[in-house]
């Protein structure tokens, strides 16, 4: 053995030897249980209540450091924590040098053995974590580069993890700067990449965040697994969700002006997000802007149960800003398409502004089924049932592609313009309805009904009063002269009154109420016809039936599962009526020579009196 090799063993030896002694001199002379109670001491004057239950014990290998089992703590946040043991090492060389201070701590590792944490946020259920390690590798509070990485489970069982670098730096031992790089985190399979830097100096802090592609219809099927009742809605498109990701720039100033930059991509459609907010004049601003919208694909099919409430929640996101923002909020909205199950809404503009979840909704703008829809209102969603009162108004409303798309029926025509002013309150499609109230006027231009001529309704009609036979053709379906009415909203009941229109020489006024919730109507309709004819082109009406009013009840569903045929019929007692009267005519004619309200005499006393009963009854 060389003179080189042996001294080398002496030394090691030499040093195993005086590290033995170390260890032995440290587990004798220093207990760190005895520090128990001031490490709580320390926690408690900084609002957190820490409770060691296990052991704290010496660590020499690999690293000489100390071992903290069953650890409890909680603050305002952090309902319940719990760590089954906390390692905190520090390397030899930072010992040797004894000017410890908050910026030069001897630390070189915290590493964090299965942890549990119950979070706790204002108005949001609990969340627990579970199962958390955390390992902190060449920890430092000066500003060099720390590797962090943590791993934790949530909702049962979900994966969560992160890793990055990270650099902290304290200034006269107060927290001045934090810049996290090389961010990865990850929630089972969504992931988010970028870059964070907080200025705390300067109350600043500016990052770049991005995400890859991610399957979220996938995803919210694996939470659904551990988390039966976090559920996956019912859509359309079997695609809808499937591919989604987002860019993200912000910078953001606790005490001043803040702006954030998103870009959110939903299956091909891209959304441009700009928010701008200050804390200095508590004022915030938002916009969304868009080309394109498949809304239609993120909605149940059409009459599937819980389509109208699942299509309310689409828009709740636009009220986030109002419920989260304590000052005054805005925001605008453009879409250049809204692209519904079987229409379109083009060149959509709403703007909305707020305060203490009071909305304003000074402009909503749209094209709908060619032509407009303008609206403004108040939201208030202060209370448990969240009110409304809009104000729309409705401009050359196409009917027959308004009831083609929504019913799948193309039996109404003709050009709606309404102006109205509804209130109501609730938190789903049925309550609302049913708290309906308003009222309003509309009229339609170029009516036509094609499931039934009503002319030719009322035609066969004044023949069954004539004692005749109609036998004469009409074309399918009515079309009417200029239809107007007012508009009333009660209990979920559509209320028209004073509605008027007309058919050649037939005039028609009436009432109608329509259930929106069952979607059925009853329309109760006087017909008067001023002429010989009921139009140029129609039937003859007799002269004793001229002028009089022939009640008219008509009833049907409107809904996308029936047939659209109305029922539509006389009214019986009116009927019963004029149809006494015109069989007592005739059979005076036939009989007793008598017409309407003439006679004759005959000088036969038995067939006078005749004459003059049924003279008696035609005038009743």
């Amino acid at each position: 053995m060389s003179k080189i090799s042996k001294w080398l063993k002496i030394i090691a030896l030499s040093l195993l030897a005086l590290i033995i002694t170390a260890v032995v001199a440290i587990n004798s002379l220093i207990n760190p249980n005895d520090y128990a109670a001031d490490i709580e001491a320390v926690a408690e004057k900084n609002r957190i209540k820490l409770e060691i239950q296990g052991d704290i014990s010496w660590q020499f290998f690999p690293q000489l450091g100390i071992s903290v089992k069953q650890v409890l703590f909680s603050n305002d946040v952090i309902n319940a924590g719990s760590i089954d043991e906390l390692v905190v090492t520090a390397g030899l060389l930072g010992l040797i040098n004894t000017n410890f201070d908050a910026e030069n701590l001897p630390i070189n590792s915290i590493k964090v053995v299965n942890g549990r944490v119950r979070y706790i946020a204002p108005n949001l259920l609990p969340i627990q974590f579970d199962k958390i390690a955390v390992s902190i590798n060449n920890f430092s509070l000066n500003g060099d580069d720390t590797d962090v990485s943590g791993s934790a489970e949530i909702f049962n069982g979900l994966p969560l993890s992160i890793e990055a670098t990270v650099a902290v730096q304290l200034d006269a031992q107060k927290l001045s700067r934090v810049k996290a790089t090389n961010i990865r985190l990850r929630a089972d399979q969504m992931s988010i990449n970028g870059a964070v830097d907080a200025d705390f100096t300067n109350s600043q802090i500016i990052g770049k965040l991005s995400s890859p592609s991610i399957n979220m219809r996938r995803q919210i099927k694996a939470i659904q697994l551990n988390l039966p009742l976090f559920t996956i809605p019912t859509m359309s498109s079997p695609t809808a969700l499937t591919d989604v990701y987002f860019n993200s720039d912000f910078s953001i100033n606790p005490r001043g002006y803040s702006n954030y930059i998103h870009q959110i991509f939903i299956d091909g459609q891209q959304f441009d997000v700009t928010i701008e907010a200050d804390q200095s004049t508590g004022n915030m601003d938002a916009s969304v802007t868009a080309n394109q919208f498949r809304l239609g694909d993120y909605l149940p099919p059409q009459g599937s149960p819980g389509s109208e409430i699942q299509t309310a929640a689409v828009f709740a996101p636009l009220a986030l800003p109002f419920m989260l923002w304590q000052g005054n909020s805005q925001i605008e909205l453009a879409i250049d398409e809204i692209a519904m199950q079987t229409f379109s809404v083009r060149n959509l503009y709403t703007r909305l502004a707020g305060r203490n979840n009071l909305i304003q909704l000074s402009s909503l703008n749209a094209d709908l089924f060619g032509g407009q829809l303008n609206a403004s209102g108040e939201f208030d969603l202060r209370n448990a049932q969240p009110s409304f009162s809009v104000q729309p108004q409705l401009n050359t409303i196409d009917l027959g592609e308004a009831f083609l798309a929504l019913t799948g029926k193309a039996d109404v025509g003709g050009q709606l313009t309404a102006k109205m002013t509804v209130s109501g309150n609730g938190k789903d499609i049925f309550t609302i309805q049913q708290s309906m109230l308003g009222m309003g006027q509309f009229s339609v231009a170029s009516p036509s009904f094609a499931a039934m001529n009503i002319e030719q309704t009322v035609c066969q009609s004044v023949a069954l009063l004539s004692g005749k036979s109609y036998s004469g053709s009409f074309s399918a379906g009515t079309q009417f002269g200029t239809l107007q009415g007012n508009l009333r909203f009660a209990s979920g009941v559509l209320l028209i009154s004073d509605l008027s229109t007309a058919i050649g020489n037939l005039k028609l006024r009436g009432r109608s109420n329509i259930q929106m919730i069952e979607q059925t109507y009853q329309l109760n309709a006087d017909a008067v016809i001023t002429g010989s004819k009921s139009s140029p082109s129609g039937c003859a009406i007799n002269q004793a039936l001229q002028n009089q009013l022939i009640p008219f009840v008509c009833e049907g569903y409107f809904g996308p599962n029936g047939d659209g045929k109305p029922n539509c019929m006389p009214d019986q007692k009116v009927l019963g009526k004029l149809l006494q009267n015109t069989l007592l005519d005739k059979l005076g004619q036939k009989y007793l020579g008598t017409a309407g309200d003439q006679s004759t005499t005959s000088g036969d006393t038995a067939k006078d009196a005749f004459k003059n009963f049924f003279k008696k009854k035609l005038n009743d």
